[in-house]
C-alpha cells in the first residue's frame, strides 16, 4: 500500500503537476509586462479591456502556493533556490497590476472617477501591496537571520 501510494505521488508529479509548473513559470515570466501592455492601452485608448489576468494570477498563485508549501513538490524549485522567490515576487507584481487594471477598467467603462484620479488609485494601490509585501518579507525573509547578520 506504502509503495503504490508513493508510486501514485510521483506519477502525479511528474505526469501532470511540473509540466504544468514548467508552463506557470514560464507565463509568469511574461505575466507583468502583458499587464504593463494592458496598462498602456487602456490608458492611450481610454477603453477598458477584456481583465481575466486576476483570475490567471490566481491560478498560478495556487500552483506556486503547493510548490511552496509541499515538500515533495516544492523539491525542484527548493534545488533552484531563486526559483520560488522570483516567483512569489512575479505573483505579487502580477496582483498588484491586475487590481491597478481593474482601477482603470471601472474608470474607462464605468467613469467612476477622473483619468487623474484613476491613475492615482492605481498607483496607490500597486503602492500599498508592494509595502505588503517588503513587509511580509522582512518579518520572513528568504534567507534566515543569525545572530552573526544581526551584529
Amino acid at each position: 500500500m506504502k509503495v503504490l501510494k508513493s508510486l501514485l505521488k510521483w506519477l502525479l508529479a511528474i505526469i501532470f503537476y511540473h509540466p504544468l509548473m514548467i508552463l506557470v513559470t514560464i507565463t509568469m515570466l511574461f505575466m507583468p509586462y502583458i499587464l504593463y501592455i494592458d496598462i498602456k492601452n487602456i490608458l492611450i485608448n481610454e477603453i477598458p479591456v477584456e481583465n481575466g489576468s486576476m483570475m490567471l494570477v490566481s491560478f498560478f498563485g495556487f500552483f506556486i502556493y503547493l510548490a511552496t508549501r509541499s515538500r515533495f513538490l516544492g523539491i525542484p524549485y527548493r534545488k533552484i533556490t531563486i526559483l520560488l522567490p522570483l516567483l512569489h515576487m512575479l505573483i505579487y507584481t502580477s496582483f498588484a497590476l491586475s487590481v491597478g487594471i481593474t482601477i482603470l477598467n471601472k474608470w474607462a467603462d464605468e467613469g467612476l472617477y477622473s483619468k487623474g484620479w484613476a491613475i492615482t488609485f492605481m498607483l496607490l494601490a500597486i503602492v500599498a501591496i508592494r509595502l505588503c509585501m517588503s513587509l511580509l518579507y522582512w518579518k520572513y525573509p528568504i534567507v534566515r537571520r543569525t545572530n552573526q547578520d544581526m551584529k
